[in-house]
């Protein structure tokens, strides 16, 4: 079996990639990613290692040639029109290449009612797929754990969490819990034409999500919430990123953030990390 991951210079694709060089022999494991210099830093000739350009069908068919089950992680870039462009690409050359089975990893904003400002990408991706000529199983995670850490020392500066998501709650779940799943799904064709969703063991209040930080921190954060206009004015780096983010704590206050399953335990065995474990964990206060 032949296994190629896009994106795994990123933070969950190199997380993946690692996790599937522990399950699988090197030469099962290829990437393809746009810095082909990263990779082999990071990989040498661990892997097969594929460059290529999203905009190019062809040099994505001969990167994708080959592969038995191909993980595409789509890139972060915004508007929706410019990630749907990519997901098509993607999903032509892979196609055209004949990859045996797409593991598409999305998120799980993907309701018809989500205000979060990417929500159309993530309910189109499924619905083009069913009319696609592949084989293919999808990822809905939850919102990263992982920025929350880096985050409290502004946190802890301002004595405040700022986050305009009301009284909803946000389920939070780690790359590396995630990157376990994916890799086990990738790797175990029992697994594959499934919808999977990965989540953390339960969905947080920001006035539980305030009092986590705090005693991680050891310091004391309350939930004082921005609104939404301050909120994207206040993180606007890089430009339009902000009204992005603003719309994501939009959508937890309508409810939309909390979905909690046990699919990573049901895949791996083992229950995804708790949150107060991971942040203490990941804090270098």
């Amino acid at each position: 079996m032949k296994i190629n991951v896009t994106g795994a210079t990123g933070n969950l694709g190199q997380k993946i990639t690692e996790q599937l060089l522990q399950l699988a022999t090197d030469e099962e494991i290829a990437v393809t990613v746009r810095n082909g210099n990263k990779a082999k830093q990071l990989y040498g000739k661990r892997v097969d290692i594929q460059v290529t350009d999203y905009q190019s069908t062809d040099k994505m068919v001969d990167a994708f040639t080959g592969t038995d089950t191909l993980v595409y992680i789509p890139s972060i870039v915004h508007p929706n029109q410019a990630r749907i462009a990519e997901f098509e690409n993607v999903l032509f050359a892979a196609e055209k290449a004949k990859v045996k089975q797409l593991v598409v990893v999305g998120f799980f904003a993907d309701h018809e009612n989500n205000p979060f400002v990417l929500s159309p990408f993530y309910g189109y991706v499924p619905r083009r797929l069913a009319s696609a000529d592949i084989n293919y199983t999808i990822v809905r995670n939850a919102m990263y754990a992982d920025p929350l850490p880096p985050y409290l020392p502004e946190l802890i500066e301002r004595g405040r969490l700022p986050y305009p998501a009301g009284d909803g709650k946000i389920n939070f779940v780690s790359r590396r819990d995630l990157a376990r799943a994916i890799a086990q799904i990738a790797i175990r064709p029992e697994l594959y034409g499934k919808t999977y969703t990965l989540t953390g063991k339960k969905a947080y209040t920001m006035t539980e999500l305030a009092e986590i930080l705090s005693e991680a921190s050891g310091h004391t954060i309350r939930y004082d919430p921005m609104t939404a206009q301050e909120f994207a004015v206040t993180y606007d780096e890089p430009k339009g990123f902000g009204a992005i983010l603003a719309s994501l704590y939009v959508a937890a206050s309508h409810h939309l953030m909390n979905e909690t399953t046990n699919d990573i335990e049901l895949i791996t065995g083992q229950e995804p990390e708790d949150l107060l474990s991971f942040i203490k964990r990941n804090y270098k206060g």
